[in-house]
């Protein structure tokens, strides 16, 4: 397996895995069908600052992917950056997800971010273990936070804390993605 930035032809592979979990589960709450030039513009918008990566297999076949997105637009927050991260039902159960996320956590620490967080809907138990498989604590759940097939669904919030965060650390400027790629991959 092999960890790597998006590029614009992984956009139909990324729309079509969103599109399982927009039609067939509540991971996603999404309730419209996305395509390849929606994911793409959200990447062009985001991808300086926020890294998309991509795992793909030994023969090149698309994964999944993970991602970090502003959390909130306030410049209080830019140091805060949830992320998401969606695979395909064949890569699920291998390490994929801790890969993924392994790395993007990686990345977005170099860039200088400090906190990271994440939205599970629950019960999700497969997603749940992940997140708690990479440190993440539970910061408490939303009960309920959105409606799809019919039913209230709860999300609950997982952080993460990338480096030390006390009253003396002082937060860096915030590098781009490219910059920290090839320093953590040359």
């Amino acid at each position: 397996m092999q960890i790597r930035l998006m590029t614009k032809e992984d956009a139909g592979e990324i729309a079509d895995v969103l599109n399982v979990a927009i039609a067939s589960s509540v991971a996603h709450f999404g309730t419209v069908p996305t395509d390849a030039e929606e994911v793409l513009q959200s990447w062009h918008a985001t991808s300086e600052t926020y890294p998309w990566l991509v795992a793909v297999g030994d023969d090149g076949g698309f994964m999944g992917f993970a991602k970090g997105s502003p959390w909130n637009t306030r410049q209080a927050y830019r140091w805060t950056v949830e992320t998401g991260i969606y695979l395909n039902k064949e890569s699920q159960g291998m390490g994929v997800g801790k890969t993924l996320y392994t790395k993007l956590f990686d990345v977005l620490a170099l860039q200088g971010y400090r906190i990271v967080l994440a939205g599970v809907s629950i019960p999700n138990p497969a997603s749940e273990q992940l997140h708690e498989s990479m440190g993440m604590t539970v910061v408490g759940d939303v009960t309920p936070a959105g409606y799809k097939f019919g039913k209230w669904i709860s999300v609950r919030r997982y952080q993460f804390h990338l480096g030390k965060i006390d009253s003396g650390t002082v937060p860096r400027p915030i590098r781009s993605v490219s910059s920290v790629w090839d320093e953590l991959n040359g």
